[in-house]
């Protein structure tokens, strides 16, 4: 017997754990697809049940993305370090995170110029 939206087990359906997160359903949905480490468990039906953990993970994802303006290998990445030195690499995850976000905005920058080049 599941509880459903409070005590120490609780669990939510995915309109649920979409409004804590900030989302749209089909934004976690997206997710859980280019992040297989972060899929809910589901029903005997086929429904997604998310629990608190669940939502911290995609918290987290959505800082990566929103906050930190991270592209989605670029927080794969993230994660990835995060999960392997959890505490003792903080500061050098930064840094490889400052690189891969470098590494973006210079691509971005080649490709406007590209543009311009052709108006």
């Amino acid at each position: 017997d599941l509880l459903w939206s409070n005590g120490p087990m609780a669990y939510f359906r995915i309109k649920e754990a979409a409004e804590k997160v900030g989302v749209q359903p089909h934004v976690l949905r997206f997710w859980e697809s280019q992040f297989p480490s972060h899929k809910p468990s589901k029903t005997s039906r086929g429904q997604r049940l998310y629990t608190d953990e669940d939502i911290e993970s995609f918290l987290k994802i959505k800082h990566l993305l929103y906050d930190q303006g991270f592209s989605i290998p670029g927080a794969k990445k993230a994660l990835k370090e995060e999960k392997a030195n959890p505490k003792t690499n903080a500061p050098l995850a930064e840094d490889s995170i400052s690189r891969e976000i470098l590494r973006d905005v210079v691509g971005e920058l080649k490709s406007l110029q590209e543009i311009a080049k052709e108006i």
